[in-house]
């Protein structure tokens, strides 16, 4: 107790240094100190208090988009956390299913596949399937105006999916953002590379934020893509087995390109959040990922790299989801790959163990 108790007096003396960011840090671990020191009935300083106990900040830290750590690396946040929360353009409210998809999409000059992709998936589920998932779109604009606009076409084109909550649709505040103007150049790109990929990282966990709570397992996938039929219960079943058979991963993957199709635990995506957060101006999305496999799996000397990796990062069977895009949505950039199995003809998971 003893240590606590100077841990508060040093607390106050900073904060009669009248420092913004000083203040604006204990604000930040304000309800996590008030409930420490309340444990073990300790007297804090009037002024000291009214830092550490705000309706806002008890919200802040309750809020599922909420991910303490990840504010040390976006600084426009530390004094406005609340803008961590999404925009809720469309809720059914719907939580607790088995799989989650999650869409990030953003306006492209060329074309935009978000419907094809959206109607696709929607048309290659079940009634069952349907009523087992969540499929999260996250615009990843701050023009109001345009959000508003593909989240009337989203309900316009499929009704009944959203109208039965199967939808969410999500965009984040302007100031989510850092500015991009100013971020370091990396790898070599040019400023609007850099800027186009560390804004996707972002994207992307912003997205997984939101998604984490909602279900038990997430899947990433793009919104220039297809799928398979039947893929939703072929993915279930593929991680749940794995469990069953005590099967240590961290993805399951069923598509063969960048991010397409890599399956998570919800419960593991803290993981992958913190990493891109961190590392969001360094590396493009997809080496990121490769990063922090080989970083939980492989040791200093990288001995049987390739093989613990692929113990975690499970290449499955069967490709489930086709890249259809041309256009990619960094401008000037056409992007013709495609994955060579998803032709292939469906499998049942098999027990090989």
């Amino acid at each position: 107790m003893l240590d606590m108790e100077i841990f508060v007096e040093q607390l106050s003396k900073l904060n009669k240094l009248n420092d913004n960011n000083i203040k604006e840090r204990i604000k930040h671990f304000g309800p996590v100190l008030d409930a420490i020191v309340k444990s073990l009935n300790i007297s804090i300083p009037k002024e000291l208090k009214s830092l550490m106990v705000t309706n806002k900040s008890v919200e802040i830290v309750r809020s599922p988009m909420t991910h303490l750590d990840g504010f040390t690396f976006l600084p426009q946040l530390w004094a406005h956390e609340d803008n961590l929360r999404p925009f809720i353009l469309h809720s059914g409210g719907r939580k607790t299913v088995s799989m989650v998809y999650g869409i990030p999409t953003v306006r492209r000059q060329k074309k935009n596949y978000l419907i094809q992709t959206m109607v696709n998936i929607v048309n290659n589920m079940n009634q069952n399937e349907m009523e087992d998932s969540l499929i999260v779109v996250m615009i990843g604009e701050i023009d109001r105006e345009y959000t508003q606009r593909v989240t009337t076409e989203i309900k316009n084109r499929l009704p009944e999916a959203v109208n039965s909550g199967l939808v969410d649709i999500i965009a984040p505040t302007p100031e989510y953002y850092p500015d991009f103007s100013k971020l370091r150049l990396t790898l070599g790109d040019s400023r609007d590379r850099v800027s186009w990929r560390s804004k996707q990282n972002l994207d992307y966990a912003f997205l997984m934020m939101y998604c984490q709570p909602k279900g038990s397992f997430y899947v990433q996938i793009e919104d220039d893509i297809i799928t398979k039929p039947q893929f939703h219960t072929i993915m279930k079943n593929t991680a749940l087995q794995s469990i069953a058979n005590g099967q240590e991963w961290f993805i399951l993957d069923f598509g063969e390109l960048g991010f397409i199709g890599k399956m998570f635990r919800c419960s593991d995506l803290s993981w992958l959040i913190q990493y891109l957060i961190m590392f969001y101006n360094d590396q493009p999305v997809d080496w990121l990922l490769d990063g922090i496999v080989e970083t939980k799996a492989c040791g200093y000397y990288k001995m049987n790299c390739r093989r613990l990796k692929d113990n975690l990062w499970v290449k499955c069977n069967q490709t489930l989801f086709q890249h259809i895009g041309i256009w990619s949505s960094l401008p000037g950039k056409i992007q013709r790959a495609k994955a060579r199995h998803f032709n292939s003809r469906i499998l049942l998971y098999k027990n090989n163990h």
